[in-house]
């Protein structure tokens, strides 16, 4: 059994080298985009870091696929290396056949998404046994590192039955397809000076944006950009009765099933299932008619929901990015 395992890992990895070798070899030059890519993953492992203004890295492992068919995920986006985690169950299968499904899987979204990103798979099984990567680099990589990482375990649980250029097998690639994507991820996006926020989400095969109104507007304050706290969470899903204010300690507490995280007006330390997080800014009260907003940046509420908030310099925009699934059963 031992050895048999081992040789399925030896054909995945062989999988796993096909695969970069064949998405990332091309000929030398100034246009040539694997000298981007290559470049940032030899900065990253040599930092011992996941993620970088860059490139974003999700670690799947697979340590319990066989047996429980338990998979955990560590998803790393930005400079920040903003962490998010995730564990879900699917169908029991060898660490072979998993990893011949993640590297079709992984294959395809590069054929759909290439030249303007890179998609990409290593594995460092000497290193973390039973785990493999995938790496997103590109203008739209916090949108498709999300999108890979909700794909796992329908990746998992089902099949790619066509190769170079083709759309997979329908019923569940599709929807992570460049022209499908936009339905798969919801989106809320702010604008600076703006009063409305706009949100789109995916119903009956169709896009349609609906619209909230605000009582205050984002806001640039130094360099950053800073939303109104309960609209953002509000934008994330987060109930009514998931938004609570302490006059007393001047305290922001904002809930959605497992998770918590307060804001201390001032304070530039966020609790988090009350752990603390380092912000590198502090929240502050914008004063208006009926009393004051709490304003932060929009990642220091996002990244701890399992979302990513994007900043536009051109269109001055905030977005927010959260799959419709994840936002679902947050």
């Amino acid at each position: 059994m031992r050895k048999q395992k081992q040789k399925l890992r030896s054909l995945a990895a062989l999988l796993v080298v096909a695969l970069v070798l064949g998405c990332w070899v091309g000929a030398a030059g100034a246009d040539n985009p694997n000298d981007g890519i290559n470049n940032e993953l030899k900065y990253i492992r040599e930092n011992g870091i996941f993620s970088s203004n860059l490139i974003n890295q999700t670690i799947i492992n697979l340590t319990d696929i066989s047996t429980t068919g338990s998979v955990t995920t560590k998803t790393y986006v930005g400079a920040g290396q903003a962490l998010t985690e995730y564990e879900f169950s699917v169908t029991s299968q060898t660490y072979g056949k998993a990893m011949d499904k993640l590297t079709r899987f992984n294959f395809e979204m590069h054929n759909q998404y290439y030249p303007e990103n890179i998609i990409g798979m290593t594995g460092y099984g000497a290193l973390e046994p039973d785990t493999v990567y995938f790496y997103v680099y590109g203008p739209e990589k916090d949108k498709i590192i999300w999108a890979l990482t909700n794909g796992i375990p329908d990746c998992l649980n089902g099949t790619i039955n066509k190769s170079s250029g083709g759309n997979g097998n329908g019923s569940w690639f599709a929807k992570y397809e460049p022209e499908n994507i936009d339905e798969t991820i919801s989106k809320s996006i702010f604008v600076i000076g703006g009063l409305e926020l706009t949100k789109s989400t995916s119903e009956n095969g169709s896009t349609a944006a609906t619209t909230m109104q605000m009582d205050v507007a984002p806001e640039i304050v130094g360099d950053k950009a800073y939303t109104p706290v309960r609209f953002l969470a509000y934008s994330l899903g987060v109930p009514e009765n998931g938004i609570t204010w302490d006059e007393n300690t001047q305290t922001v507490t904002i809930t959605k099933d497992e998770t918590k995280i307060e804001l201390k007006i001032g304070n530039t330390t966020e609790l988090v299932n009350s752990e603390p997080v380092k912000m590198d800014v502090a929240p502050y009260i914008k004063e208006i008619e009926i009393g004051g907003r709490t304003m932060l940046p929009a990642r220091w509420i996002a990244e701890p929901l399992g979302a990513t908030a994007t900043w536009n310099e051109t269109t001055q925009q905030i977005e927010i990015l959260q799959t419709q699934e994840q936002e679902q059963n947050q």
